[in-house]
């Protein structure tokens, strides 16, 4: 089991606890006013060890009793399907965290900090997109909701996708190599998965293909 003290603000704190955690860890969260959502339940605190000035920054998401078990969906995926890939192309999962404030139960799923300008050149940009949209689908989650540019983050950390609060798990397609990265990608229209068929077309192969072939 891990604790968190949350410091919600000068006058608040709270006791979270991560009964899924196999590690015997003990922080504090100390939260800023950087709010990342219109509803203010996605913001960026900070956090270190119990005791210490916390010092690296996070996203915190917050939900309440009726939003919880999507916060439990997404910590699920982030921690199984996809630990493999937390760092490179979904952020790293610092553990969900329960509570209460007040008499209200709340849930907090701290998350890698992924926000930033990224230099990198448009091509090789979209390249790094399909190749993540690709190893997420490698690992049997379809997001979604990657029409919504809100889900894709790029960084100077590179590519990180979002938000598994509405994913489906145990998906199945062939198509997942990105046309331009190897020569016997399979073409995803062939094998019916929507979403990289959508996202070929917008960040992929496909589409400069169409471009080119209307000259």
């Amino acid at each position: 089991m891990a604790t968190l003290q949350m410091v919600y603000n000068d006058t608040e704190v709270y006791n979270l606890w991560c009964w899924e955690s196999q590690q015997i860890v003990h922080q504090t969260a100390k939260m800023t006013n950087r709010t990342l959502s219109p509803t203010g339940h996605i913001r960026v605190a900070l956090l270190g060890p119990l005791g210490e000035e916390p010092m690296l920054t996070v996203i915190t998401k917050m939900a309440r009793p009726s939003e919880m078990r999507a916060l439990e969906k997404e910590s699920r995926i982030y921690t199984t399907r996809l630990k493999h890939l937390q760092g490179t192309v979904v952020p790293i999962c610092y553990g969900l965290y329960r509570g209460k404030m007040g008499s209200e139960e709340v849930g907090f799923l701290l998350l890698e900090y992924c926000q930033g300008p990224q230099n990198v050149p448009l091509m090789d940009r979209n390249d790094l997109i399909m190749i993540a949209v690709c190893k997420l689908h490698q690992a049997g989650v379809l997001h979604g909701s990657l029409d919504d540019l809100h889900h894709i983050v790029c960084s100077d950390i590179g590519v990180r996708i979002i938000d598994f609060s509405g994913a489906l798990e145990n998906h199945r397609c062939v198509g997942g190599v990105p046309m331009g990265t190897h020569p016997s990608a399979v073409i995803p229209s062939r094998n019916g998965c929507s979403e990289l068929v959508l996202m070929e077309k917008i960040y992929g192969l496909m589409d400069l293909l169409s471009s080119h072939n209307r000259f």
